[in-house]
Protein backbone atom coordinates (compact mmCIF):
# COMPACT_ATOMS: atom_id res chain seq x y z
CA UNK A 1 0.00 0.00 0.00
CA UNK A 2 0.92 3.78 -0.73
CA UNK A 3 1.52 6.04 2.12
CA UNK A 4 -1.67 8.09 0.90
CA UNK A 5 -3.96 4.63 1.24
CA UNK A 6 -2.49 3.77 4.64
CA UNK A 7 -3.33 7.47 5.68
CA UNK A 8 -6.44 6.94 4.28
CA UNK A 9 -7.11 3.65 5.68
CA UNK A 10 -5.90 4.77 8.93
CA UNK A 11 -8.64 7.73 8.96
CA UNK A 12 -11.11 5.25 7.89
CA UNK A 13 -10.58 3.36 10.59
CA UNK A 14 -11.14 6.54 13.06
CA UNK A 15 -14.24 7.92 11.33
CA UNK A 16 -15.61 4.19 10.25
CA UNK A 17 -15.93 1.37 12.95
CA UNK A 18 -14.37 3.65 15.68
CA UNK A 19 -16.88 6.27 15.49
CA UNK A 20 -19.76 4.07 15.11
CA UNK A 21 -18.64 1.82 18.24
CA UNK A 22 -18.74 5.36 20.03
CA UNK A 23 -22.17 6.28 18.76
CA UNK A 24 -23.46 3.21 19.31
CA UNK A 25 -22.57 2.85 23.01
CA UNK A 26 -23.66 6.46 23.55
CA UNK A 27 -27.27 5.59 22.04
CA UNK A 28 -27.18 2.50 24.11
CA UNK A 29 -26.89 4.42 26.95
CA UNK A 30 -29.58 6.73 26.46
CA UNK A 31 -31.94 4.15 25.26
CA UNK A 32 -32.48 1.02 28.18
CA UNK A 33 -36.06 0.81 27.55
CA UNK A 34 -37.97 -0.34 24.05
CA UNK A 35 -38.48 0.96 21.32
CA UNK A 36 -35.31 3.34 22.47
CA UNK A 37 -33.22 0.35 22.69
CA UNK A 38 -35.12 -1.00 18.91
CA UNK A 39 -34.06 1.55 17.50
CA UNK A 40 -30.56 1.07 18.22
CA UNK A 41 -30.45 -2.40 17.46
CA UNK A 42 -31.92 -1.22 14.10
CA UNK A 43 -29.51 0.62 13.46
CA UNK A 44 -26.66 -1.73 14.69
CA UNK A 45 -28.38 -4.41 12.30
CA UNK A 46 -28.27 -2.24 9.51
CA UNK A 47 -24.79 -0.88 9.73
CA UNK A 48 -23.62 -4.63 10.28
CA UNK A 49 -25.44 -5.90 6.93
CA UNK A 50 -24.56 -2.73 4.94
CA UNK A 51 -20.47 -3.71 5.98
CA UNK A 52 -21.07 -6.62 4.61
CA UNK A 53 -22.33 -6.16 1.57
CA UNK A 54 -19.62 -3.85 0.94
CA UNK A 55 -17.31 -6.25 1.68
CA UNK A 56 -19.04 -8.77 -1.02
CA UNK A 57 -18.76 -6.26 -3.92
CA UNK A 58 -15.02 -6.02 -2.77
CA UNK A 59 -14.51 -9.63 -3.16
CA UNK A 60 -16.13 -10.27 -6.29
CA UNK A 61 -16.97 -7.20 -8.57
CA UNK A 62 -14.09 -4.64 -6.96
CA UNK A 63 -11.10 -3.99 -9.17
CA UNK A 64 -8.58 -6.85 -10.08
CA UNK A 65 -5.86 -5.26 -7.33
CA UNK A 66 -9.30 -5.15 -4.53
CA UNK A 67 -10.31 -8.78 -5.30
CA UNK A 68 -7.23 -10.78 -4.48
CA UNK A 69 -6.17 -8.57 -1.88
CA UNK A 70 -7.41 -8.85 1.65
CA UNK A 71 -5.17 -5.09 2.56
CA UNK A 72 -7.16 -3.44 0.66
CA UNK A 73 -10.57 -5.00 1.15
CA UNK A 74 -10.04 -4.23 4.85
CA UNK A 75 -9.30 -0.29 3.18
CA UNK A 76 -12.11 -0.47 0.96
CA UNK A 77 -14.45 -1.93 3.59
CA UNK A 78 -13.40 0.71 6.73
CA UNK A 79 -13.40 3.35 4.39
CA UNK A 80 -17.19 2.04 3.58
CA UNK A 81 -18.17 2.60 7.38
CA UNK A 82 -17.01 6.23 7.73
CA UNK A 83 -18.63 6.70 4.46
CA UNK A 84 -21.83 5.60 6.26
CA UNK A 85 -21.21 7.28 9.24
CA UNK A 86 -20.29 10.68 7.97
CA UNK A 87 -23.45 10.40 5.83
CA UNK A 88 -25.45 10.40 8.53
CA UNK A 89 -24.48 13.37 9.45
CA UNK A 90 -26.03 15.35 6.51
CA UNK A 91 -29.79 13.04 7.22
CA UNK A 92 -30.53 16.58 9.58
CA UNK A 93 -30.99 18.31 6.43
CA UNK A 94 -33.86 16.30 5.16
CA UNK A 95 -35.21 16.54 8.34
CA UNK A 96 -34.50 12.96 10.43
CA UNK A 97 -32.09 12.44 13.44
CA UNK A 98 -30.46 9.05 14.38
CA UNK A 99 -30.08 10.32 17.57
CA UNK A 100 -33.35 12.84 18.44
CA UNK A 101 -36.13 10.78 16.24
CA UNK A 102 -35.36 7.16 16.63
CA UNK A 103 -33.90 6.90 19.86
CA UNK A 104 -34.44 10.08 22.12
CA UNK A 105 -38.21 10.33 20.78
CA UNK A 106 -38.41 6.56 20.37
CA UNK A 107 -40.01 6.80 17.12
CA UNK A 108 -40.48 3.81 15.18
CA UNK A 109 -41.75 5.34 12.27
CA UNK A 110 -38.41 6.83 11.47
CA UNK A 111 -36.75 3.38 11.69
CA UNK A 112 -37.26 2.03 8.11
CA UNK A 113 -36.70 5.78 6.47
CA UNK A 114 -33.53 5.08 8.90
CA UNK A 115 -32.44 1.84 7.25
CA UNK A 116 -33.26 2.58 3.72
CA UNK A 117 -31.16 5.71 4.00
CA UNK A 118 -28.46 3.74 4.63
CA UNK A 119 -28.92 1.08 2.43
CA UNK A 120 -29.16 3.37 -0.34
CA UNK A 121 -25.56 4.80 0.61
CA UNK A 122 -24.23 1.17 0.95
CA UNK A 123 -25.13 0.98 -2.79
CA UNK A 124 -23.57 4.26 -3.86
CA UNK A 125 -20.38 2.89 -2.26
CA UNK A 126 -20.50 -0.31 -3.68
CA UNK A 127 -21.13 0.81 -7.03
CA UNK A 128 -18.64 3.49 -6.59
CA UNK A 129 -16.16 -0.15 -5.84
CA UNK A 130 -17.00 -2.48 -8.86
CA UNK A 131 -15.07 -2.10 -11.93
CA UNK A 132 -11.62 -1.19 -12.36
CA UNK A 133 -10.18 2.11 -11.77
CA UNK A 134 -6.51 4.18 -10.58
CA UNK A 135 -7.22 4.80 -7.10
CA UNK A 136 -9.36 5.31 -4.11
CA UNK A 137 -10.23 8.28 -5.41
CA UNK A 138 -12.07 7.18 -8.30
CA UNK A 139 -14.18 4.94 -5.47
CA UNK A 140 -15.25 8.23 -3.68
CA UNK A 141 -15.73 10.50 -6.44
CA UNK A 142 -17.93 8.12 -8.03
CA UNK A 143 -19.72 7.45 -4.73
CA UNK A 144 -19.85 10.65 -4.01
CA UNK A 145 -21.67 11.51 -7.22
CA UNK A 146 -24.31 8.92 -6.54
CA UNK A 147 -24.69 9.95 -3.05
CA UNK A 148 -24.98 13.21 -3.85
CA UNK A 149 -28.06 12.89 -6.42
CA UNK A 150 -29.80 10.51 -3.45
CA UNK A 151 -29.59 13.26 -0.99
CA UNK A 152 -30.72 16.03 -3.62
CA UNK A 153 -33.51 13.40 -4.53
CA UNK A 154 -34.43 13.14 -0.51
CA UNK A 155 -33.88 16.92 -0.12
CA UNK A 156 -36.72 17.91 -2.73
CA UNK A 157 -38.83 15.08 -1.47
CA UNK A 158 -38.65 16.58 1.80
CA UNK A 159 -39.27 19.94 0.59
CA UNK A 160 -41.70 20.08 -1.66
CA UNK A 161 -44.34 17.00 0.17
CA UNK A 162 -44.86 16.49 3.68
CA UNK A 163 -43.54 13.22 4.00
CA UNK A 164 -40.70 14.51 7.01
CA UNK A 165 -43.62 15.86 8.93
CA UNK A 166 -45.54 12.40 8.40
CA UNK A 167 -42.43 10.62 9.95
CA UNK A 168 -41.34 12.78 12.48
CA UNK A 169 -44.43 14.34 13.91
CA UNK A 170 -47.09 12.01 13.64
CA UNK A 171 -45.38 8.85 13.45
CA UNK A 172 -46.80 7.47 10.44
CA UNK A 173 -45.16 3.61 9.54
CA UNK A 174 -46.52 3.80 6.39
CA UNK A 175 -44.46 6.91 5.75
CA UNK A 176 -41.41 5.53 6.78
CA UNK A 177 -41.47 2.36 4.81
CA UNK A 178 -42.31 4.82 1.66
CA UNK A 179 -39.09 6.78 2.82
CA UNK A 180 -36.77 4.25 3.20
CA UNK A 181 -38.01 1.95 0.05
CA UNK A 182 -37.60 5.45 -2.17
CA UNK A 183 -34.31 6.24 -0.57
CA UNK A 184 -33.30 2.38 -0.94
CA UNK A 185 -34.46 2.08 -4.62
CA UNK A 186 -32.20 5.15 -5.60
CA UNK A 187 -29.27 4.62 -3.84
CA UNK A 188 -29.41 1.39 -5.60
CA UNK A 189 -30.24 3.20 -9.01
CA UNK A 190 -27.40 5.58 -8.71
CA UNK A 191 -24.77 2.89 -7.32
CA UNK A 192 -25.79 0.61 -10.36
CA UNK A 193 -25.24 3.86 -12.69
CA UNK A 194 -21.84 4.79 -11.48
CA UNK A 195 -20.74 1.35 -11.33
CA UNK A 196 -18.11 -0.38 -13.94
CA UNK A 197 -14.55 0.30 -14.92
CA UNK A 198 -13.17 4.26 -14.61
CA UNK A 199 -12.41 6.39 -18.01
CA UNK A 200 -13.27 9.88 -16.58
CA UNK A 201 -14.61 12.37 -14.47
CA UNK A 202 -17.08 13.37 -17.66
CA UNK A 203 -17.73 9.31 -18.65
CA UNK A 204 -19.30 9.06 -15.04
CA UNK A 205 -21.03 12.12 -14.45
CA UNK A 206 -22.65 11.23 -18.08
CA UNK A 207 -23.60 7.70 -16.58
CA UNK A 208 -25.26 9.22 -13.44
CA UNK A 209 -26.97 11.57 -15.51
CA UNK A 210 -28.31 9.09 -17.41
CA UNK A 211 -30.40 7.58 -15.02
CA UNK A 212 -31.66 11.05 -13.60
CA UNK A 213 -34.96 10.51 -15.82
CA UNK A 214 -35.35 7.97 -14.12
CA UNK A 215 -34.81 9.21 -10.74
CA UNK A 216 -36.89 12.15 -11.83
CA UNK A 217 -40.32 9.52 -12.47
CA UNK A 218 -39.72 7.37 -9.36
CA UNK A 219 -39.76 11.62 -7.69
CA UNK A 220 -42.44 12.90 -9.21
CA UNK A 221 -44.52 9.32 -8.26
CA UNK A 222 -43.40 10.38 -4.80
CA UNK A 223 -44.18 13.75 -4.44
CA UNK A 224 -48.35 12.50 -5.33
CA UNK A 225 -48.21 9.77 -3.53
CA UNK A 226 -46.91 11.89 -0.44
CA UNK A 227 -49.84 14.39 -0.93
CA UNK A 228 -52.66 11.71 -1.17
CA UNK A 229 -51.13 9.91 1.69
CA UNK A 230 -50.27 12.10 4.43
CA UNK A 231 -52.09 11.58 7.25
CA UNK A 232 -54.85 13.68 8.58
CA UNK A 233 -57.01 14.75 11.71
CA UNK A 234 -59.88 11.95 10.41
CA UNK A 235 -57.15 9.72 9.52
CA UNK A 236 -54.29 10.04 11.95
CA UNK A 237 -52.77 6.29 10.76
CA UNK A 238 -52.88 6.14 7.25
CA UNK A 239 -53.24 2.58 6.30
CA UNK A 240 -50.21 0.59 5.83
CA UNK A 241 -50.62 -1.76 3.04
CA UNK A 242 -52.24 0.95 0.76
CA UNK A 243 -50.31 4.04 1.97
CA UNK A 244 -47.29 1.70 2.73
CA UNK A 245 -46.06 -1.21 0.86
CA UNK A 246 -47.88 -0.56 -2.46
CA UNK A 247 -46.35 2.71 -3.06
CA UNK A 248 -43.08 0.87 -2.05
CA UNK A 249 -43.55 -1.99 -4.41
CA UNK A 250 -44.41 0.67 -7.53
CA UNK A 251 -40.41 2.91 -6.03
CA UNK A 252 -39.02 -0.48 -6.76
CA UNK A 253 -40.73 -1.17 -9.64
CA UNK A 254 -39.44 1.84 -11.75
CA UNK A 255 -36.04 1.50 -10.45
CA UNK A 256 -36.13 -2.27 -11.50
CA UNK A 257 -38.03 -1.13 -15.17
CA UNK A 258 -34.46 1.56 -15.06
CA UNK A 259 -32.08 -1.55 -14.27
CA UNK A 260 -33.73 -3.84 -16.85
CA UNK A 261 -32.41 -1.21 -19.38
CA UNK A 262 -28.77 -1.13 -18.70
CA UNK A 263 -26.63 -3.35 -19.90
CA UNK A 264 -24.35 -4.55 -16.60
CA UNK A 265 -20.58 -3.67 -16.43
CA UNK A 266 -18.29 -6.55 -17.87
Amino acid sequence: MSDDEVIVTLLALVLGPGWWAITLIRLARIAPLRPGALAVQALTVTISLCGVGILLVLKTLASFDVVGAAEYQFMYGVLGLAWLRVAERFFAFAGLSVRDDLVERRNTAAIPAMAGAFVGLACCYAGGNIGDGPGWWVVVFSAGLASALVFVAWLMLAHFSPVMDAITIDRDPAAGVRLGVFLAAAGLLLGRAVAGDWYSVADTIGDAAAVVPALGVMLVVALIVERVARPTAQRPRTPFVSYGLVPAVVYAAIVAAALSAMEWPA
